[in-house]
């Protein structure tokens, strides 16, 4: 029992008639200790005291919704229903005698859930006469506007609501803010049409700039007329509103584009305006955060904090002190726990807060206390569910549960799955990640397209313009075949964030693949324009010239990458290979050393290494490299495929045939291994060991679409390649560069710089000198 509930029950003990004490009681123990049955028997107290009460019947009836699951977060039974409908009896009765915004609407979000949406539009156009006060209005005004766009399309209906929203702060007559207006209208003025796709961004951008010029317009006008004394007033428009998230929205907006210079200013000059605006403060400490500027953040997140506290800047400020802790040289983990434990304790369904706090436990190894925590948060029934289920999700996949993961993916997108196609108030963009996330699984490790395809589709219902989920969308139709699909959701991605490097590197890769060089060319050329530190771009136009037969190119490619993104592994390794494939074993080795150096993990660099050492002649350096790989890189079944291989040709079977069945042990989908395994049994002539390898084989895959390419195969592919060189440049990816600024025809230029203006070999020559002449593999 807390201290607040040990005074709420000593308080109801001298008072037994206070209908407000037991309702903040209940409130504590729900919302703050998790207490529902006992909050349940508070409100029903607090209820037969007064049932006239609205704050009461509103408490009551949320607690009755949720424990029936209206949130879309419990199964469909008899109790469940009977809570739900004591919850609307319950809001209808409070609406009687006390009607309330709160009261509205809970209930028309009820409505709206359950596909009631008539009702729902009639209720809000019913008590929108019978509330007293301004922003009571304004909130009813503001569900109404939602409806209309989201559920009816009428942008017109709700962009009328939304006015008179704003002209209800306005209303001297109105009550609660007086002259002021209230900012959340405007913002829902000025992204109307994003929910439908009618409007992107950029129109967005333009209408949140055009009202905050108006703010800071009426504020130069207001100070004029204050410096000219007795002198007679200019008349103004009255246009104060009553805080600044119209210049945090338009900031974000900035922000999101990569544009933070121009966010901060924007940022600054609303904080001119709003100087006691919190969130304006937290804003700015993110940005500066982000910009590198720390101690800046640090002093922004503070005077914030001192502001009012809030659960977003306490995570901000957590965050930034785990990434950089004022001590260097002590560990600040207790500081940040208590952080993230004060965001919970001042709003207990913040999602956020509990996904940043379970990550923490997680990556300092106490997994069942961050298992804990996310449980915790679907108990609380967040506001913000969705990441919280993500972070559970995470959790499992780091503990390689991979179906414990889909488990937990699936139920948080249960949560918002429409109702028959139909339901589109429930959509919410950060459903997207829960959507992503699953696909990618089932892409990856499930290799199951179809329904990785059709899990991005419930995601894209909820956040139709996500670049991440277009992306991924591609990739399942790349890997259904159909490439006129990918293409198009390709460049949805890339329209939707011109900076998604991902995108850009693996549109450039499935055109490379196909052999439309040149398309890949533009592709990794307007990617690298726009995220000039991405070394997976780099890598890939490097290997595409690769394939050209450009070695030179390629090489060039490779030191600007690695001058550019030094910890890309990646480059290092692909670099290393092209140099072994041109005779340089000297160079490839010295590169390859620098990649293990970097990162031991990666297991496919110690496959380039044994290949190197094989190269130079040292045999007994070969199987010493492996075993080392395979111990920095247990999770790397090429390894096994290689030492198997390596054993073979020295003539110890058994040891190779171990050595597989260990790698089909640890990942028994590797379908290579299973052919590796095949061989050897089929080359020892053990005919049995091959039955049974098949029929094991058999039952995990459903067809032999790992064999190895045929020769036919091979020819074909060339073929295409051939065929490639001489394309039409497909119209989508010309528009994309165009719109970028990448000429496709300029042969000059390299990643945009021009090979007239950089000393190349240099550059080749001072990236290969960092590495040192005497790098090793590192074996000990």
């Amino acid at each position: 029992t807390s201290k607040a509930s040990t005074i709420f029950r000593r308080g109801t003990q001298h008072c037994p008639t206070s209908t407000h004490l037991y309702h903040g009681w209940a409130i504590h123990e729900q919302y703050t200790l998790g207490n529902t049955s006992f909050a349940r028997q508070l409100l029903q107290t607090a209820y037969e005291l007064d049932p006239n009460n609205g704050y009461v019947c509103h408490a009551y009836g949320l607690l009755e919704y949720t424990i029936g699951g209206g949130s879309g977060s419990g199964t469909t039974t008899p109790s469940n229903n009977e809570a739900i409908s004591k919850a609307k009896s319950l809001w209808q009765e409070g609406l009687i005698h006390s009607p309330s915004a709160a009261l509205v609407c809970s209930l028309g979000d009820m409505y709206i859930t359950s596909g009631d949406y008539h009702s729902a539009r009639e209720l809000y156009m019913t008590y929108l006469p019978k509330l007293s006060k301004g922003r009571e209005r304004t909130e009813v005004y503001l569900a109404a506007a939602s409806l209309e766009e989201r559920v009816y399309n009428d942008v017109e209906k709700a962009s009328e609501l939304l006015r008179r929203a704003c002209a209800e702060g306005g209303s001297r007559n109105g009550g609660g803010n007086g002259s002021l207006m209230d900012g959340r209208a405007y913002v829902a003025l000025a992204r109307l049409g994003t929910s439908g796709g009618l409007v992107d961004d950029a129109v967005v951008k333009k209408r949140l700039k055009e009202i905050c010029m108006r703010q800071l317009k009426h504020n130069d006008d207001n100070n004029n007329n204050n410096e000219g004394g007795n002198k007679k007033k200019k008349k103004t428009v009255v246009f104060p509103v009553n805080d600044g998230r119209l210049f945090n929205a338009w900031a974000k907006l900035e922000s999101k584009a990569g544009n933070l210079s121009e966010a901060r200013k924007i940022l600054r000059r609303g904080m001119e305006l709003y100087p006691n605006d919190y969130t304006l403060l937290q804003a700015a400490g993110s940005i500066e955060d982000r910009l590198g500027n720390i101690e800046s953040a640090r002093d922004l997140y503070g005077a914030s904090l001192s502001i009012e506290p809030s659960a977003p800047t306490l995570i901000a400020y957590a965050l930034l002190e785990l990434r950089s802790p004022i001590d260097t040289k002590a560990s600040n983990i207790t500081m940040v726990r208590k952080l993230f434990e004060e965001a919970l304790l001042i709003d207990p369904k913040h999602g956020p807060a509990y996904n940043a706090f379970g990550n923490l436990e997680r990556r300092q190894g106490n997994v069942e206390y961050a298992r804990q925590i996310y449980e915790n948060g679907i108990k609380a029934n967040c506001t913000d569910a969705p990441s919280v289920y993500h972070g559970l999700a995470k959790l499992h996949l780091s503990l390689g549960e991979i179906e414990e993961a889909r488990d937990v993916l699936q139920r948080g997108l249960s949560l918002f799955k429409p109702v028959d196609n139909n339901t589109l108030v429930q959509r919410n963009e950060n459903v997207a990640f829960l959507a992503h996330t699953l696909a990618m699984i089932d892409l990856n490790v499930n290799n199951n397209a179809k329904h990785a395809k059709d899990v991005v589709q419930q995601g894209l219902w909820h956040c139709r313009n996500s670049p991440q989920l277009l992306l991924a969308m591609a990739l399942c139709e790349s890997r259904l075949g159909n490439d006129l699909g990918a293409r198009d959701n390709f460049e949805r991605s890339l329209m939707a964030d011109q900076t998604h490097a991902q995108a850009w590197q693996a549109f450039g890769v499935m055109e490379m693949r196909a052999g439309n060089f040149r398309s890949a060319k533009l592709l990794f050329e307007c990617g690298l324009k726009n995220s000039p530190t991405h070394g997976a771009l780099w890598q890939a136009y490097g290997t595409l010239e690769s394939w050209k037969g450009n070695v030179g190119t390629a090489r060039i490619l490779f030191a600007a990458g690695i001058e550019k993104c030094p910890n890309h592994v990646s480059l290092y390794q692909a670099w290393a290979c092209l140099e072994l494939r041109d005779g340089d074993v000297i160079t490839a080795k010295r590169l390859i050393s620098e990649a293990l150096t970097r990162d031991k993990r990666n297991g496919s660099g110690w496959l380039v290494a044994a290949q190197i050492e094989e190269k130079m002649g040292n045999q007994g350096l070969v199987g010493l490299i492996l075993r080392r790989g395979i111990e920095c890189a247990p999770g790397d079944m090429e390894l096994y495929r290689a030492l198997a291989e390596h054993e073979i040709s020295r003539g110890k079977i058994d040891s190779a045939r171990e050595l597989l069945e260990k790698g089909i042990e640890i990942n028994p989908l590797h379908a290579p291994l299973y052919h590796s395994l095949a061989e050897l049994e089929a080359r020892v002539f053990n005919i049995e060991g091959l039955a049974k390898l098949n029929k094991r084989a058999a039952e995990i895959f459903q067809s032999d679409a790992n064999a190895p390419p045929t020769d036919e195969a091979m020819k074909a592919m060339k073929q295409k390649i051939k065929h490639g060189r001489t394309t039409k440049m497909p119209d989508g990816i010309t528009a994309l560069a165009e719109k970028i600024g990448v000429e496709s025809d300029e042969s000059t230029t390299i990643a945009g710089v021009s090979m007239e203006d950089v000393d190349l070999d240099s550059l080749v020559n001072n990236v290969l000198c960092g590495f040192g002449e005497q790098s090793g593999m590192m074996l000990e």
